[in-house]
């Protein structure tokens, strides 16, 4: 080998070396941002003399923000999921079927909950049972009424499209068994999932790129938790389809496929643009900063009578388009604790707790 050729090498080999460092300087990779949704860890401080502790602090921090990084995924995540047909990050999406693509589990052990690797004791289910009647308890002590309110995951009403090792557990689910303690007591708990099955065979009700219900599945899950409060609300108004104006459209990229950096090249085939008619519309009058959760809470006034008082995860978010219509007023927060103050102060008729089926447990501590 000539020396010419030598040094070439060496240049070369010495600006790969050179590289991650270059970037992280000048920021030549910027345009391949991130989108795992991944918390990322910060530069460590030195604290001498715990230097150990600095280096694997260091190589933590290292591993997730070394210059290139996204770039690289860019690719591999391509690779991935368009050639071998598999996740790029099986333990927080997994590749179904038909272009359906679940949470993994990383999020509460999603998916070992629904093989049954996870179940719930029956311990449990009677602590969360017990928990939630002493809220019940005190909430009837103003007047006010309880409902809980369960958002399926798309595992449960979509298995068909999950990968054929990960088949759901023929056992009693988690929630089965929470459902059989509610069951042996007064507590209004409100299980959509059948509804929702019923539902699918006529239109999609989960997005297939995302972790949330569409806009049918909120819309079809908010008439399910009315009709239910009826019995005991006669003064809600009933809930009928022929209110809400349903357009089918093409649809948008959702989280789990953003997670993939896939978005521009994946969507969802079916989005649903719905609309109520003047008399089931509610209108927002107030939106509340709330630091700690991140999320705003909203306040509604609207057609109806009553007022409600909802605390949910991201599922209630949508549910903020129809409920409203059915209430003089509506306060929507997310979280997953009852404030008890702040329910005092709005001093609702009904409190929903909205909690997805994977997060159940946080019922205990509600």
């Amino acid at each position: 080998m000539n020396s010419s050729r030598t040094r070439l090498i060496a240049v070369v080999f010495a600006l790969v070396l050179f590289l991650p460092a270059l970037d992280q300087l000048l920021g030549l990779s910027s345009r391949f941002s991130s989108t795992e949704n991944r918390q990322l860890t910060g530069m460590p401080a030195v604290n001498f003399p715990h230097v150990r502790s600095f280096v694997k602090q260091f190589d933590q921090y290292y591993k997730e923000n070394f210059g290139w990084r996204n770039a690289l995924f860019y690719v591999y995540s391509r690779w991935k999921f368009n050639i071998l047909e598999q996740s790029p990050l099986p333990e927080k999406v997994v590749v179904g079927k038909n272009g359906w693509l679940y949470l993994g589990n990383s999020y509460n052990k999603v998916i070992d909950q629904h093989r049954g690797l996870q179940p719930l004791s029956v311990d449990s289910a009677r602590r969360i049972t017990n928990h939630l009647l002493e809220i019940q308890q005190q909430l009837a002590r103003q007047g006010t009424e309880l409902y809980i309110f369960i958002a399926p995951d798309s595992h449960t009403i979509y298995p068909e499209n999950l990968p054929d090792q990960l088949q759901q557990s023929e056992e009693p689910s988690r929630l089965d068994i929470l459902k059989q303690a509610v069951a042996q007591t007064n507590l209004h708990f409100v299980d959509i999932r059948d509804t929702l099955r019923a539902a699918k065979r006529n239109h999609v009700v989960y997005y297939q790129t995302d972790t949330h219900w569409n806009e049918y599945g909120t819309l079809i899950g908010c008439a399910s938790l009315l009709n239910y409060m009826r019995h005991d609300q006669p003064g809600i108004l009933p809930v009928q389809l022929s209110d809400y104006h349903i357009e089918r459209q093409h649809g948008a990229a959702g989280d789990l496929i953003k997670m993939l950096t896939l978005q521009d090249e994946h969507t969802d085939p079916i989005y649903y643009y719905i609309t109520p008619k003047p008399s089931r519309s509610g209108h927002q009058t107030a939106v509340i900063p709330n630091e700690a959760m991140g999320y705003p809470s909203t306040r509604f006034t609207g057609p109806g009578s009553g007022r409600l008082f909802l605390v949910g995860d991201s599922f209630s978010h949508g549910m903020m388009h129809y409920l409203p219509g059915y209430f003089r007023n509506s306060f929507f927060m997310r979280g997953s604790k009852l404030d008890a103050a702040l329910v005092k102060a709005e001093r609702p008729s009904v409190v929903v707790i909205e909690v997805v089926e994977r997060n159940i447990y946080q019922l205990a501590t509600f």
